[in-house]
């Protein structure tokens, strides 16, 4: 979150006021964070595997893939397989023997695999399958028969056939067991050079240029081409290729033999005096030609990875089923091409800024803050002009539209090396440019707005105008071309449209998705598809769906399924998808799923530069990020549905491993450990299981580990998902059985003595509990007796204290309300004469309180209020109402004509202030000021309140220690005086 507040930061400073000094965000964020040098241009990234991952630092010589999709390792030491984030070890003892020869991994004909170091050959008792990793296996040795020493074995579809001294033999697997071979050697096979080519042996005789099967039927010819060492058995297998009239010839899996050019110099003969190799897929080859290592991609050969781009001996490298490399570094590492067949990345460790990269076929211009440079064959060229140049827009020919160092732009003509630039305009800021062939239009967005460039003025870049001609100067971030002709562009941060007659008018001027949401980028997918990113909301790319001209929807895309809030690119390329560059990797979408690519899949670096995606002639897609560039050769690969192969890698039972038959009871826990095979996706995808009986939702995990405590006797099924979210990929269910007797005491013999048992004593059972009962009941209903006395007593005290003023004794406000409200509802009914009688409010406070306080202290005054509400108790009547109103501020209500209520008032008020009170503090006087008011039948008690009230008031005005009655009181007729 710290890297995004960063970022958007970043880009309000440069967007708003710090200087025309930045422009694209990822970039800049990454500038703050680090400086140093770039490694090398080349930059596929390897995911590299040593002895912290599983595996040892002997000799790594041989890799194999079985059936259900395990990787095996041969090393000197040990055999080790992969479950898509570590190895492990194969569970078998070691078979090393005086020789100190690797131990070889083959896969037979029926899915079992055999090991084998010199003499010494074992062959596994069952297959792996989704429940039986490798670690459950168990391997027999095997005893040789008419054979003295194993050198290698293949597979010829059905057949095991065997290498020793004297050539290849057929050989079959006894029940005894044993390695048994016949004695006839194929033809032609002792001293020649053996090949497993698909299911099939093949080889090539001693001193014969023709490729044989072992029924001697001819696949090709490799006269007068030039073959690799033969590669010593205890290492790896032998690689089949051949080279002639400078092309590779590597064959396809198929039995046809496709070739690649070889446009680089070197001397073949080091075929003969250091290990090489070749291998490939469908889209992709390697060459080792005993120096270098490199990849060809179908039109031209690169370097991998600078790592593997030095002078070194490898001996060896595999493609596994998902189309992902894997070789090895100084036989002590082992190393995953991550993104290889898919992606070519570039990092030019000399150029500061790579901004964007310019497509033209076989040869592209790279955008940097250093200039523009020729980038061909993944190689890059001679820097063709000097400048800080971000991005550019053809022109439908062979020049382009380009801003250069946030002042101009440019329009330049670009044939092979030579850059001819004929025009130029000062311009703050481009950030957008759309052409139109149809109209031979260029409109910019920039800081100085939105401006327009024609043929038919072609000196001049005219402002666009609004509905009243007047100037659009608002700064403008992008704009693109409806159906190719018609702009709409991000204006002063509102979308805006051209009309039929040319002036542009607003067409969303608040933004669903947050008010400071700032639009960044703007591409249409169709006529009536519009998409807007940017960054300052939580939801960065809106989809807007079109009406005519008006906009009918705005869908807010999930952060989610881009993997960002923050969008700074997007492109629509030919074969209708929308990608998308963030700061978190690309997202693209197909129009029916989502997907996410990031640095494990082989980008170069996450954060993707605004105007950072380009599509080149071939359908390829070029992205530029903070690191340096991406080449994403095949786009549809993303898309394709695969099998993400979950597999149970580990399941321990305690300490043992759970085997698939019933197990006694226990209560050791359960743990698993899960892998999926799917080599290409293990790095982005977890997974979700459920125990039937005992969770009632998925539960997710991203390690892989399982874990429960206890398992509950009988038959349980744990089901478990493999997923990834960056590909939407959601694998069928994979199950473990789980059997578990029960315990010895659930058993049925043992439950029907229980029900015996308890049949037979009823009768004794009952009694005991009956007087138990009785006993328990005479208990409890004394128990409640006293605690209903209790609870009555603390509910009386509650209701005193809920009606009486604590400190006082007096009623509270609430309760004096209460009373007083009662009263003049029983006075407002006609007597037994008709007539309705009223009463007398007194509302009086103590003169000076607040100056006790402040003199003696508040325990002081509490010590005077608290004798006020005991003189008042002692003096009240019955039918009188007196409570403390608030403070120092108390309620008396009498009945009965008004001069005697005044007149008892009097009294009352004289109690208080006639004879002092003793306190702590000594003999202290008060004095009282009050207010009176009469009761109204037609009025409601609060109206009369008011009047004593601001009788009170008057009574403080005039001098305190007096009472005083209402104006409204005074003017009665029969009020004295």
């Amino acid at each position: 979150m710290a890297i995004k507040a960063l970022l958007i930061a970043v880009f309000v400073c440069v967007r708003f006021g710090v200087g025309k000094i930045g422009y694209f965000l990822p970039l800049l964020a990454c500038a703050v964070f680090s400086g140093q040098a770039r490694s090398d241009d080349i930059a596929l990234s390897m995911q590299r595997y040593a002895k912290q991952d599983g595996i040892d630092n002997s000799y790594i010589f041989n890799m194999a893939q079985d059936r259900q999709g395990y990787l095996y390792v041969s090393t000197r030491r040990s055999v080790y397989f992969f479950s898509g984030s570590r190895f492990y070890q194969v569970g078998l003892q070691n078979i090393s023997d005086s020789s100190n020869r690797a131990v070889i991994v083959r896969l037979l004909p029926d899915g079992r695999i055999l090991l084998f170091q010199g003499h010494e050959v074992k062959v596994s008792t069952g297959l792996t399958s989704v429940r039986s990793s490798p670690l459950t296996l168990s391997f027999q040795k095997l005893r040789l028969e008419h054979i003295r020493q194993v050198q290698d074995v293949f597979r010829d579809r059905a057949r095991i056939m065997v290498v020793d001294s004297r050539g290849l033999r057929e050989c079959n697997i006894t029940n005894e067991p044993a390695l048994s071979c016949k004695n006839d050697i194929v033809a032609g096979t002792k001293g020649s050079a053996i090949y497993q080519l698909g299911d099939r042996t093949v080889f090539i005789a001693e001193g014969s240029s023709v490729l044989r099967d072992i029924d001697g039927r001819e696949i090709i010819d490799v006269a007068k081409s030039q073959r690799p060492k033969t590669a010593p058995s205890d290492h790896v297998e032998n690689s089949l290729y051949f080279l002639r009239d400078r092309h590779l010839y590597l064959p396809d899996g198929k039995g046809n033999f496709p070739s690649a050019p070889v446009d680089w110099s070197f001397d073949s003969a080091q075929l003969l005096d250091r290990p090489s190799f070749a291998v490939g897929s469908s889209d992709t080859k390697v060459f080792f030609d005993g120096t270098w290592l490199r990849s060809f991609n179908g039109s031209y050969w690169s370097f991998l990875n600078y790592d593997l781009s030095r002078e070194q001996d490898l001996f060896f490298a595999f493609v596994d089923r998902n189309n992902q490399l894997w070789t090895e570094q100084d036989s002590v590492e082992l190393d995953k091409m991550v993104g290889w067949g898919d992606w070519e990345n570039f990092d030019p460790h000399n150029i500061r800024s790579v901004w964007s990269v310019l497509p033209n076929g076989a040869e592209q211009v790279i955008f940097t803050g250093q200039g523009l440079y020729s980038f061909s064959r993944h190689v890059l060229g001679k820097q063709i002009k000097n400048g800080n140049y971000f991005f550019a827009e053809r022109d439908g020919q062979n020049a382009f539209w380009a801003p250069v160092d946030d002042k101009a732009l440019l329009h330049c003509i670009h044939i092979k090396n030579d850059l001819t630039c004929d025009r130029s305009f000062a311009v703050e800021r481009v950030t957008g440019l759309a052409f139109s062939a149809k109209t031979s239009t260029l409109w910019i967005a920039s800081d100085d707005g939105l401006l327009r460039w024609s043929k038919d003025r072609p000196e001049h870049l005219m402002p666009v105008l609004d509905t009243h001609g007047t100037s659009l100067k608002m700064a403008s971030t992008a704009v693109a071309l409806r159906e190719g002709r018609v702009p709409w562009a991000i204006i002063g941060n509102m979308l805006y449209r051209q009309d039929q007659n040319g002036y542009f008018l607003p067409v969303v001027t608040h933004w669903p998705n947050a008010l400071a949401f700032m639009p960044l980028v703007i591409r249409f997918s169709s006529k009536n598809d519009l998409w807007i990113g940017g960054v300052r909301a939580r939801n960065g790319l809106l989809h807007l769906r079109l009406d005519g001209d008006r906009v009918a929807k705005i869908d807010q895309v999930d952060p989610a399924l881009v993997g960002s809030e923050l969008v700074f690119s997007l492109l629509w390329d030919t074969r209708h998808r929308l990608w998308v560059g963030t700061e978190n990797g690309l997202a693209g979408f197909d129009g029916h799923q989502w997907i996410r690519v990031t640095k494990d899949d082989g980008l170069i670096s996450a954060n993707i530069n605004q105007q950072g995606l380009s599509e080149d002639q071939d359908g390829t897609i070029w992205i530029t990020t903070s690191r340096g560039v991406s080449h994403l050769m095949h786009p549809e690969h993303l898309f394709l549905k695969q099998n993400l192969n979950p597999v149970f890698v580990k399941v321990m039972l305690g300490e043992r491993l759970l085997p698939e038959k019933a197990v006694s009871y226990t209560r050791d826990p359960l743990m698993i450990t899960l892998g999926t095979l799917n080599t290409a996706l293990a790095s982005t995808s977890y997974y979700r299981y459920r125990l039937d009986g005992v969770d009632q939702n998925w539960i997710t995990t991203t390690t892989g580990e399982i874990r429960y405590n206890f398992v509950p006797p009988g038959h349980s099924r744990l089901i478990v998902q493999a997923l990834n979210d960056n590909r939407n990929l959601v694998s069928d269910p994979i199950v473990l059985e789980i059997r578990m007797e029960r315990p010895w005491w659930s058993n049925w013999p043992l439950i029907a003595l229980y029900i015996l048992s308890v049949v037979g004593l009823p009768y004794t059972l009952n009694k005991l509990r009956f007087r138990y009962l009785m006993k328990r009941q005479r208990r409890l209903e004394a128990l409640v007796e006293e605690r209903t006395m209790e609870m009555r007593a603390a509910q009386a005290a509650l209701e005193q204290q809920a009606r009486q003023d604590g400190l006082t004794k007096l009623m509270n406000r609430r309760t004096a309300e209460a009373s007083v409200k009662r009263l003049l509802e029983k006075l407002s009914r006609p007597d037994d004469l008709g007539i309705m009688q009223s009463a007398t409010l007194a509302l009086f406070d103590i003169d000076y309180f607040k100056s006790i306080n402040d003199r003696f202290g508040h325990a002081i005054g509490d010590e005077i209020l608290t004798g006020i509400g005991a003189r008042l108790l002692q003096a009240k009547r019955q039918e009188e109402i007196i409570g403390r109103y608030g403070g120092e501020e108390f309620l008396i209500v009498v009945q009965g004509d008004f001069v005697e209520a005044k007149a008892r008032i009097t009294a009352l008020l004289a109690v208080l202030s006639d004879v002092p009170f003793e306190t702590k503090a000594g003999t202290l006087s008060i004095g009282c000021s009050a207010g009176i008011a009469r009761t109204r039948p037609e009025e409601a008690w609060e109206d009369a309140l008011e009047r004593a009230d601001q009788a009170l008031y008057k009574a403080k005005i005039e001098g305190r220690s007096r009472i005083i009655v209402s104006e409204r009181d005074q003017d009665d007729e029969d009020y004295p005086g």
